[in-house]
């Protein structure tokens, strides 16, 4: 009885001695951590060991960013250090560490900086600071209630990630070592406040230079629109809209695989603003994704793949503000069917299946193949547009041809196609019902540009077809692609604005110019 008793002294001794750490590990903690991080700081509450039991507490752990240190980049309100007990049944002393509501902000100012930093964010020493505190290799990791946060520009909402949580364990292969992942890990999270966001996969973070992992994901709901703030930096604006997917992901040094089962966007609505001011950054930014793409077509490491993706009654838009004056092109009651998307020519074509209504009225099918070839682009397309309703378009036909319609319908048939480096097809545009001058219309406008409308309509009754009552001309495309080393769809986008919307205007006042793969347009004598 008198051994237990001193062992029971030896305990409550132990125990009231852990407090009189307390003053001399906070300090040291903090000059550990500090030592090892970049670019980083660290200031420390309060640290606990309970040496009884081995198990280390630190309290209002904050990090901030030293070039922008408010707000503070991470606070962690309390950090738990604990041995993993079963784990000793294997003859090893791991530690299990637990994160309890962890908060993440950062701002565009800070996000920028991380950007141009030299060093990747991973190497600036996380791991090295973590491990520093405590003496035992983590094995099992845990945060409870996270919470992220990202703000673009403060009187905008945030993109934010609500009740984030994060299990994963046997972090140090203790267990089937052999596997290539043999950690497994679980994450939930609300994103965007709506949304709902399942990984549940396996991992290998003893991986050089960084971890490698494999995970199932599931996404539900997605509210778009929260993206707007950060879309506007590349001339997008998103309103409404919501995306589902479900698909699998692997990420390592040595492969990355992204497959998508299917992916599902309802009712968004996306425009693309072309500015003045942004037009340089615009073509730079094209010819970056056109590389980028092109770099990771067929490449052995990088497997790309999506199944199926619907996007369903929504409105796409393009809105050119360079022009004089602007104009707004767009297809509302979008669906988009894509099927077979991948970056490696074994996975065969991609097919596409688009309907909608140009500018409101004009019935719109677009059906095409992509396939991701090794000599270069390759795709073929089919357009049909019926029936629009002409005035729609006099923003377009003031900018391009500075006249506008009274009235009239448009239509336009196209089959483009690329392969080999060779441009094939044509563009049809149908005009019907066609009344360029109005007196009533155009009265206030000066003499010339009433004798050129006037003149313009009488072209188009010239060269009407007397039995179909339309108005027609064929643009016949064809050529050598200067540079094989753009995407399919750069090469589909400049194709489609040197011939298509320029084809607008045949025989009126202009003709189609060479695109900058160098197609050369040929007009077609009007329809018999």
């Amino acid at each position: 009885m008198w051994f237990g008793g001193v062992i029971g002294l030896i305990a409550i001794a132990v125990f009231i001695a852990s407090f009189f750490l307390d003053g001399v590990l906070r300090p040291r903690i903090e000059s550990s951590m500090n030592g090892r991080l970049e670019d980083y700081h660290v200031t420390l509450g309060h640290a606990h060991l309970q040496l009884l039991t081995f198990t280390l507490t630190l309290s209002r752990l904050i990090i901030v960013q030293q070039a922008h240190p408010n707000p503070p980049i991470v606070e962690f309100p309390l950090m738990r250090f604990r041995i993993q007990w079963k784990v000793l049944f294997w003859a090893h002393v791991v530690a299990n560490v637990s994160l309890l509501e962890p908060r993440i902000h950062v701002d565009q100012a800070q996000f920028r900086t991380e950007r141009s930093s030299n060093t990747p964010l991973r190497q600036k020493g996380w791991q090295d600071a973590l491990q520093s505190v405590y003496p035992f290799k983590i094995n099992r990791f845990v945060i409870s209630d996270g919470d992220i946060t990202y703000i673009d520009n403060p009187p905008t909402r945030p993109l934010h990630l609500a009740n984030v949580n994060f299990v994963t364990d046997n972090i140090r292969n203790i267990h089937e070592p052999d596997k290539v992942y043999s950690s497994r890990f679980r994450a939930t999270t609300v994103v965007f406040d709506k949304g709902k966001l399942t990984l549940e996969g396996r991992a290998n973070y003893l991986m050089k230079p960084f971890p490698g992992m494999m995970t199932d994901y599931v996404l539900r709901d997605a509210p778009l629109s929260a993206l707007s703030p950060a879309s506007k930096h590349v001339n997008l604006a998103i309103k409404g809209g919501t995306l589902s997917s479900e698909g699998t992901i692997e990420y390592s040094p040595k492969v990355t695989n992204i497959g998508v089962n299917n992916a599902t966007i309802d009712t968004v609505d996306v425009t693309y603003f072309h500015l003045r001011k942004t037009q340089n950054a615009e073509t730079r930014r094209i010819e970056t994704v056109g590389k980028t793409v092109e770099k990771e077509n067929n490449r052995p490491a990088v497997n790309i793949r999506m199944r199926e993706l619907d996007i369903r009654d929504s409105r796409l838009a393009f809105e050119d503000q360079a022009s004089d004056p602007p104009y707004t092109l767009f297809i509302k009651g979008t669906n988009i069917r894509l099927e077979n998307l991948g970056n490696h020519q074994v996975h065969g074509p991609a097919r596409l299946h688009l309907t909608g209504k140009f500018l409101g009225s004009g019935l719109t099918t677009v059906e095409g193949t992509f396939l991701a070839s090794g000599q270069g682009p390759e795709f073929a397309m089919n357009v049909a547009i019926l029936n629009t309703d002409m005035r729609a378009l006099n923003p377009l036909l003031l900018a391009h041809g500075r006249f506008d319609v009274a009235q009239g319908q448009f239509t336009v048939y196209a089959q483009v196609g690329v392969k080999d480096r060779q441009i094939m097809g044509y563009v049809k545009p149908m005009f019907s019902d066609l009344k360029v001058y109005d007196s009533n219309k155009d009265k206030t406008k000066g003499l010339l540009q009433q004798a050129k409308e006037m003149a313009i309509g009488a072209a188009a009754h010239v060269f009407k077809n007397s039995q179909t009552k339309k108005v027609a001309a064929q643009i016949d495309l064809s050529g050598t692609l200067k540079d094989p080393n753009v995407s399919n769809w750069q090469t589909f986008v400049e194709i489609v604005r040197n011939a298509f919307i320029k084809a607008i205007l045949p025989g009126f006042d202009r003709e189609v110019q060479t695109a900058s793969a160098q197609p050369r347009a040929n007009h077609g004598k009007a329809a018999p």
